[in-house]
């Protein structure tokens, strides 16, 4: 018995099919008014290019424009061009066919004839045209090809059918026509557009087609008022105003745009009536092909850290054409502060062009902006240094969490970010902290506080003061979150001078201390014994030269910003186990240690304990578990040493 193997063509039922991409296709109703003027953008670029060799088909008196015509009464929008138009075949095969994009079919047929001066032209797919039936009832196209003697008129009510007839008035070029749908049961009010409203057609061009090569123009006397806009005429003496600004900031060469310029576009751009901080403008060609306009912004935004800003704030067109706001791709949320667009001439969107597709292009996109950022920075840092120490303090908290998520560039975040010191009041970088360091420093000293003026009184300081060591001081809320990722830089280890044993402790001295404290371990114990469970444990320092004493955290203990983190987050948070450190050069440890040994009285050591401890605790920053016992503590101290220091009575 033999077999056949039948080929068959895939059928499809063309209304459903059409029904769907209606209205499943793209997710805002508005895109229809941005897939009309595309088309018409390139049909305007395709007259220019058969022009080049035939000149009968250039425009004459008429200037290549986009015409925007409503109709509020009737409910009616207009869009016409004056392009290359249809014939009555290319209107069967462009509108009577779902997904026959005309525009590939002539790149096609251009590029076969190795033709020069190819234009950029925007359509794809051959569906954004049925995106108007989101909007409109009825759709009548009425179009004219160039060279040809008569029309033809589209319609269709979007149900699978259209009908066709001659249009001999129609010239040359082509007129979309829309009878609009009215506001839906299900519609609320403030949501609803009024596509057949000027304004609002004004708003929709501004959004997705500004930067369209071509002017968009709309009858003055329907707009109204017109203030600041653009005024032209028509041929036959129709007043209109431009609602597109036409040519992008970005597609002049860098050197001819203006101070100004940027910082206009900069307004445009984000409603921020400061100048932006720096531009960050260039062009790359090659096997893909993008034009970047990024700014940094001057000052923080209001709510910048009450989380209205969580994404990056670039916007993608394709061919000027806009397609995305706050594309996260393009950038790495830790650079959510920059601003700008990139300009595609080749990126390859999905069907309704409202996503990306996964490509390759768009990680090394987004690398190559990175690096751009972290350029700006660098020559900012070199060259803008007090305004570069401003911008720091207004998104450096943000810059660092580049150091926590992205380990391709941490070296380059860390090499960029500054500090506050013990060096003084100017914020420096690691490689400066290096630079000014001993030669044979093997270590960078950090210490973590509330803020740069509690950690430069903080007692940790005294000893690596006294050898002439620079400590830098951590106290933003995302460092101790910095400090689990930034180990080291440039090979050297990053250590906290609060934390753990003291490293710059010479074995001498290392040796000379820990006998000292086998000779006192009674007294020492007693501490612990009274502290209880407010320490780890009780022992001499190295670390202090004019203080009695202070607090240090064990290795691998939570950090005071992440332990802050979870109190304002009512968490419970880790056990933070701490050492309470004693200088035995201080007289008053001498004292306290002495009249233990020659009395020991368990009264007297839990008062010491706890006035130590509340005083290393308030050297820090910190607050005070009992305040009111501290404080009555220090009234009987003081009461005790004016008894003492009263004469003797007769």
């Amino acid at each position: 018995m033999s077999t056949s193997t039948q080929t068959h063509s895939f059928q499809a039922e063309v209304k459903e099919l059409l029904s769907l991409m209606i209205h499943s296709l793209y997710s805002h109703r508005e895109i229809f008014l941005r897939e009309l003027i595309s088309n018409a953008s390139d049909a305007l670029d395709k007259r220019r290019f058969e022009a080049l060799t035939d000149a009968s088909i250039a425009t004459s008196d008429a200037a290549p424009r986009i015409v925007l015509e409503c109709d509020n009464l009737a409910h009616v929008l207009r869009v016409r061009d004056n392009g290359i138009g249809m014939g009555r075949e290319e209107v069967i095969a462009n509108l009577g066919t779902i997904a026959r994009s005309g525009t590939r079919k002539f790149l096609e047929a251009a590029r076969e004839k190795q033709a020069a001066g190819l234009p950029q032209l925007i359509g794809q797919f051959g569906v954004g045209f049925y995106a108007s039936f989101m909007v409109a009832d009825e759709i009548v196209v009425v179009t004219r090809r160039a060279n040809e003697p008569a029309g033809t008129r589209w319609r269709s009510k979007g149900d699978g059918e259209y009908a066709l007839e001659d249009a001999p008035e129609a010239a040359i070029g082509t007129t979309v026509e829309l009878f609009l749908k009215s506001r839906g049961v299900e519609e609320e009010e403030d949501s609803f557009q009024d596509f057949a409203e000027p304004r609002v057609l004004r708003d929709l061009v501004r959004r997705y087609s500004d930067f369209v090569e071509y002017p968009i123009v709309i009858d003055a006397a329907t707009f109204g008022p017109a203030a600041g806009m653009k005024e032209d005429k028509l041929e036959d003496g129709t007043k209109v105003v431009v609602l597109n600004t036409r040519r992008p900031l970005w597609a002049r060469p860098k050197e001819e745009v203006t101070k100004d310029e940027h910082a206009e576009f900069y307004r445009h751009l984000t409603h921020d009536w400061n100048e932006p901080f720096e531009a960050i403008h260039f062009k790359v060609e090659g096997t893909s092909e993008y034009t970047a306009l990024l700014y940094l912004p001057a000052e923080r935004p209001p709510g910048w850290f009450e989380g209205r800003s969580d994404k990056p704030q670039v916007s993608l067109y394709v061919r000027r054409v806009f397609i995305m706001a706050e594309c996260e791709a393009l950038l790495p949320q830790w650079l959510r502060f920059v601003r700008g667009v990139v300009d595609s001439q080749d990126l390859p969107l999905n069907v309704s062009r409202e996503i990306l597709q996964s490509n390759r292009q768009i990680p090394q996109i987004k690398k190559r902006l990175t690096k751009k950022v972290l350029d700006a920075f660098g020559a900012c840092l070199a060259e803008r240094r007090e305004d570069y120490q401003k911008f720091w303090r207004n998104f450096g908290t943000t810059i660092k969490e580049g150091i926590v998520f992205d380990t391709e560039q941490r070296e380059a975040v860390a090499s960029i970010a500054l500090f506050a010191s013990s060096a003084g009041e100017d914020l420096c970088t690691l490689d400066e902290y290096l630079g000014r360091a001993p030669k044979d420093a093997k270590e960078i000293f950090y210490l973590s506080a509330a803020d740069a003026a509690t950690a430069s009184r903080s007692p940790h300081l005294e000893a690596l003061k006294a050898q002439g060591r620079e400590v830098l001081f951590f106290v933003d809320p995302v460092d101790d979150w910095v400090l689990e990722h930034l180990h080291e830089y440039k090979e050297k280890p990053l250590v906290s001078i609060g934390r753990g044993e003291a490293t710059w402790e010479s074995d001498t001295a290392k040796a000379d201390r820990e006998e000292r404290e086998r000779e006192a371990r009674p007294w020492l114990e007693s501490m612990e014994s009274v502290l209880g469970d407010e320490i780890s444990r009780v022992r001499f320092s190295s670390r202090l030269k004019d203080s009695p004493a202070v607090l240090v955290d064990e290795e691998g203990t939570m950090g005071l910003h992440m332990q802050r983190v979870f109190e304002h987050t009512h968490s419970a948070a880790p056990e933070r186990k701490r050492v309470l450190e004693l200088n035995r050069e201080h007289p008053l440890i001498q004292e306290l240690e002495r009249a233990h040994r020659d009395s020991p009285d368990r009264e007297r050591a839990e008062a010491a304990a706890q006035l130590l401890i509340g005083q290393a605790v308030l050297a820090e920053g910190g607050a005070l578990r009992d305040p009111v016992r501290f404080s009555r503590l220090i009234s009987d101290l003081m009461l005790a040493s004016s008894r003492a220091a009263r004469p003797p009575t007769a």
